[in-house]
């Protein structure tokens, strides 16, 4: 699990936000409510991606081009430019899209639909929310009764797992995700991948995050919104979970992956 995604990269889909909502809350669209342009950017603005759809019949043209703007230096570098070629179905679009560098034999399938006012494109069950140019993706969740009832259900939870294997000569390969949301509105996130090798090396990686939590509308979608402690200047200080509680209140979906409640705070 990551906090942060990636980039839509030679035809693989990294996502920036993973929202997996499952289908509830979309609505068909007509070829001028998909047309147009959309985007996707980070909260600090060091990533983005810009999707361009034109529709004639049920014929869908477009391309979509992820750029990675310096944080520092404010440089913007071309990341990835993919063509898209697809139907307009039933209100929603079909879609496949490669590099635009390589052969159309690499496309990936991915669907579009409307939720409210945004355009999600769905790939192997993930989701990526895109708003119209100059609208912001986040909302205030204050009038949104499923945001509270999600505010409800993880306040003072704690969802973590672990797990360890051995190897041959030594070798250690583990990790530990450990989700904390609690009830005075601090978080702490805690996520390794790492494993040792029998010479003392070792690979994987692991994220320490700590600040604050709430719930807002990310395109149209609750989502738990970390604010981080720190500079901003090695990771971005916001970060957004999709947590889905199971009917006992003893597990939660976050970001795909199945974790217990282990704790309160």
């Amino acid at each position: 699990m990551q906090v942060a995604r990636g980039l839509l990269l030679a035809g693989t889909l990294l996502l920036p936000v993973v929202i997996q909502q499952g289908g509830a809350g979309f609505r068909a669209g007509s070829a001028s409510d998909f047309a147009g342009s959309w985007q996707f950017r980070t909260d600090d603005g060091t990533n983005e991606e810009v999707v361009e759809l034109e529709i004639s019949g049920t014929d869908v043209i477009g391309e979509i081009t992820a750029f990675e703007h310096g944080y520092f230096s404010k440089r913007t570098t071309i990341k990835a430019h993919l063509a898209v070629r697809g139907t307009l179905t039933n209100g929603a679009l079909q879609i496949r899209f490669w590099n635009s560098n390589a052969s159309p034999n690499d496309a990936t399938s991915a669907t579009g639909r409307l939720r409210d006012e945004f355009f999600v494109l769905t790939v192997n069950g993930a989701e990526t929310g895109y708003a119209r140019p100059g609208r912001t993706l986040v909302r205030n969740a204050e009038a949104s009764a499923e945001a509270a009832a999600l505010a409800r259900a993880v306040s003072g939870r704690i969802y973590s797992r672990s797990a360890q294997a051995g190897g041959r000569g030594g070798a250690i390969a583990g990790g530990r995700t450990r989700l904390a949301l609690c009830a005075d509105g601090t978080i702490a996130y805690d996520y390794s991948d790492v494993a040792s090798t029998p010479d003392g090396g070792s690979t994987g990686n692991t994220v320490a995050r700590r600040g604050r939590w709430g719930v807002v509308l990310y395109a149209g979608a609750p989502m738990v919104r970390a604010e981080w402690e720190g500079t901003g200047s090695s990771y971005a200080l916001t970060a957004y979970f999709k947590v889905r509680p199971n009917a006992s209140g003893q597990s939660a979906n976050v970001d795909g992956a199945d974790l217990p409640v282990t704790g309160r705070c």
